[in-house]
């Protein structure tokens, strides 16, 4: 069997359904300890925002905040290297 058809991350960029979410997870393990937290950012393929903030914050509940820009994540932006081997 094989795909009909084939949407790499390039063309979902390009289209503007690719939103860079950036969250913060808290690091506990004891009571006692130390609060830290983790910075993670995560790029999301979505059509819109609200939906892209609702599949991080599903990915990460645990998260003490979410920060997520107005507008798409576009090819000039972007930061991931691709690779043409």
């Amino acid at each position: 069997m094989t795909a009909d058809l084939y949407i790499d991350y390039e063309t979902h960029l390009g289209c503007g359904r690719v939103w860079q979410i950036d969250l913060q997870i808290p690091l506990k393990d004891a009571p006692e300890d130390v609060p830290n937290s983790l910075d993670v950012t995560v790029d999301v393929v979505a059509p819109n925002r609200d939906l892209a903030q609702y599949i991080a914050a599903t990915m990460f509940p645990e998260y003490s905040s979410i920060l997520i820009p107005d507008e798409p994540l576009r090819p000039s932006h972007s930061s991931v290297q691709t690779s043409t081997t």
